[in-house]
């Protein structure tokens, strides 16, 4: 039940941030928080909510936000296997992987979509992201209730 509420005004958050900051993923934290403590269901049911919601409030075609999130994942899972997940220099590097895979990914669907590309935007778009990422990973972080951490047995 604390899960289901702890992730359920995770998520509201993350919709009020991304309403206050377009362009800048509220939820990527989030996947990080669950990844590195919850089981991997958990992990998946909140990505298939967090992409439902980046699908149907996104102005482009279907597609982003699965690209987006399968991304982040890659960019988490191969992250965890070089450096300590909770580490912000981890972080950090991974802000900074966002920030240039949000460019790529939005410059793929206007090409697909044979739309504008408004580089300025974009671009300043990927620095928020760069810096809000590990800033709000942190507080994700250290507000996630210890209740709900799985914590590994060692062998």
């Amino acid at each position: 039940m604390l899960a289901a509420l702890w992730w359920t005004v995770f998520t509201v958050c993350g919709i009020w941030g991304q309403m206050l900051v377009p362009g800048v993923d509220f939820f990527a934290p989030g996947m990080a928080v669950s990844l590195r403590w919850q089981k991997p269901a958990a992990t998946i049911v909140l990505a298939l909510v967090w992409v439902a919601i980046q699908e149907g409030a996104g102005g482009l075609a279907f597609g982003y936000g699965i690209l987006w999130y399968f991304t982040l994942f890659a960019l988490l899972t191969l992250g965890r296997w070089l450096l300590d997940p909770g580490s912000f220099q981890f972080q950090a590097l991974l802000g900074l992987a966002l920030g240039v895979a949000h460019f790529l990914l939005l410059y793929l669907m206007a090409v697909l979509e044979v739309r504008a590309f408004p580089f300025k935007r974009v671009a300043w778009e990927c620095l928020l992201q760069m810096v809000t990422y590990p800033v709000l990973w942190y507080t994700a972080e250290n507000l996630f209730p210890e209740r709900l951490k799985r914590h590994e047995e060692p062998a």
